[in-house]
């Protein structure tokens, strides 16, 4: 039986010891032969580090890893190319010269990994451009970036730092568009999916994939996948448990599904809370509590009204697909977050319908914002609600 690849994002270490690899190189496939620029968000947890980190593996052109998987058999041409990684999350910032300086030294870094000097320009945009035409001259380059808005989303509560970020975000981006002719490919993601106006008006030929129905099931698992690579885990489980293994998909089902990102009625699980849920064997709230953010609960302690008739509303894909840092609709930050799905698609108006996904999402957000309006936490709305429960019966 092979490892749950719980907290593992690294796609050689997943397949060089032994890890379950849910395989989607089909998708990746299908992309990269269609396309060249893409953007995609998805919420935390999802998946996205280990897309980035599989597409920097194919485009270094080390079919090895790949033998196993659908692309392995493919006609793809597995050239090498130079790569760019960078990784928002891993930065060390706080406030906008740092994450000018601390770009500046991941850029010279990367360029020193290929023995190329950068460290004359003086910028990180001139040190990009630089980098990318003398890496150029062996092969077209790839661009991958990780965790693009965490420099803005990690200080949502100090807008006036996220507004200096987003401008240093915006003059990076807006260099990427000269070097058009440099690069074969730019794969970017995050969690929001923040205007073009406000950050990639200079990369106005970005694939957004956030709503397509080509990547909806592109990350998280779907029940086939569940059914296909979790099938020892899954009777384990049922024979530790001394129960059917019905009944644990069933739970796993009504607790970790639902996630549906386009007007396919089709849905994913949540990964992070299914391989929890599967090592642990046991209910609970794995996503929710891995890291839900402070912010948010304030966010929506100021815009608790905007929560009112959410199940009854209709948005459109530009409403659920872009915020503005001066002005985030409460409902599109809670979908492009996770906390909200969509659950109905009307395909005559073109209108989306959004719900919770999954219980594990109502059970937790509920008590959240039950705690957060009550002044107390989580804690002591369980126990309240557990001595109603019990008094009632």
């Amino acid at each position: 039986m092979k490892k749950l690849p719980i907290d593992v994002s690294t796609f050689s270490t997943m397949i060089n010891e032994n890890y379950s690899y849910i395989d989607k190189t089909e998708y990746i496939y299908n992309l990269i032969e269609n396309g060249r620029f893409y953007f995609l968000s998805r919420p935390r947890r999802f998946g996205k580090s280990l897309l980035i980190s599989t597409l920097k593996e194919l485009f270094s052109g080390n079919k090895h890893l790949f033998q196993d998987l659908w692309i392995g058999s493919s006609d793809y041409n597995w050239q090498e190319h130079p790569i760019i990684h960078l990784n928002f999350s891993d930065l060390d910032i706080e406030t906008s010269p740092e994450l000018k300086i601390s770009l500046s030294w991941e850029l010279e870094s990367i360029a020193q990994e290929y023995t190329i000097d950068v460290s004359s320009a003086p910028s990180a945009g001139s040190k990009l451009k630089k980098l990318v035409k003398e890496l150029a001259k062996r092969n077209p380059v790839v661009i991958l970036i990780d965790e693009y808005d965490y420099p803005l989303i990690n200080n949502l509560t100090k807008i006036g730092v996220a507004q200096a970020n987003r401008d240093v975000l915006k003059n990076f981006f807006s260099v990427i568009k000269s070097l058009d002719a440099y690069l074969k490919a730019i794969f970017i993601t995050g969690v929001t999916k923040f205007s073009k106006t406000s950050i990639f008006s200079g990369l106005n030929n970005l694939n957004d994939l956030t709503l397509a129905p080509e990547s909806a099931l592109f990350l998280g698992y779907t029940q086939t996948e569940i059914d296909k690579y979790f099938t020892d885990d899954i009777a384990h489980f049922a024979q530790e448990k001394q129960c059917q293994k019905s009944d644990i998909l069933h739970e796993m089902k009504t607790w970790y599904n639902g996630y549906r990102f386009s007007r396919k009625e089709e849905t994913v699980y949540n990964p992070f809370s299914v391989l929890y849920y599967l090592k642990t064997q046991e209910r609970a709230n794995y996503w929710f509590e891995s890291g839900t953010p402070s912010f948010l609960i304030e966010f929506l302690r100021k815009h608790y009204n905007a929560l009112e008739g959410i199940e009854q509303a209709e948005f459109s894909s530009t409403g659920l697909g872009t915020v503005d840092l001066e002005d985030i609709p409460p409902i599109t930050l809670l979908f492009q977050t996770g906390y909200l799905t969509i659950s109905d698609y009307e395909s005559v108006t073109k209108k989306y319908k959004l719900g919770y996904p999954n219980e594990e999402v109502q059970d937790s957000f509920q008590k959240y914002l039950l705690a957060a309006f009550s002044n107390t936490n989580v804690t002591e709305v369980e126990k309240t609600t557990s001595q109603l429960i019990n008094a009632l019966k």
